[in-house]
């Protein structure tokens, strides 16, 4: 869904996330959306855009490891302030090191981003926000203890790996050769 900066009041705009959202999110989320809510309200600062609103989803992932389908939840709150590319000043820092946002606003926001100056494309956002929140790693022992050897057991049997030491075939002819001293 795009959004143009001239279509934004600067009251906000409220936006549902409807049948885009939850395609944008799996995109990013990197798996199957299972159940997906949420929504923003888009205000407009000059040619700055503050998005501000809340996500939640359930989806389907392969286990990084294994492979096998990982139901994960995600759910939070999302406050991006979006700037034109052109436009993006060099940030100073406040007390805890972090950026501050080129303009001063009545609510403090989390992110800084950037867009083109014309319009914003909130199902970009959704994707980001999917892809920010999402775990770097997933595997079944760290959701669940109990699967973490039949994890590994899964793993090794798709992998081919046995127990067995493997022997580089260059290395055979030694296998004749006797250590003992005579």
């Amino acid at each position: 869904m795009i959004v143009a900066l001239a279509d934004v009041p600067s009251h906000g705009l409220s936006v549902p996330l409807g049948a885009w959202g939850p395609a944008a999110a799996a995109a990013g989320f990197g798996g199957v959306v299972k159940a997906f809510e949420g929504a923003f309200v888009v205000t407009r600062h000059a040619e700055h855009l503050a998005v501000r609103g809340e996500i939640h989803l359930v989806g389907e992932v392969p286990c990084d490891r294994c492979g096998e389908p990982l139901v994960l939840s995600l759910g939070g709150e999302l406050s991006v302030l979006y700037s034109p590319i052109s436009s993006v000043p060099e940030t100073e820092e406040d007390d805890e090191g972090l950026p501050r946002p080129p303009i001063a606003l009545e609510e403090p926001v989390e992110d800084l981003g950037e867009y083109d100056g014309v319009s914003l494309d909130l199902a970009a956002v959704v994707r980001e926000w999917a892809t920010v929140e999402r775990p770097v790693r997933l595997l079944c022992g760290e959701l669940d203890e109990a699967e973490d050897a039949p994890c590994r057991a899964r793993f090794r049997a798709r992998a081919n790996l046995t127990d067995a030491p493997v022997v580089d075939p260059r290395f055979s002819i030694l296998t004749s050769l006797s250590l003992s001293e005579e």
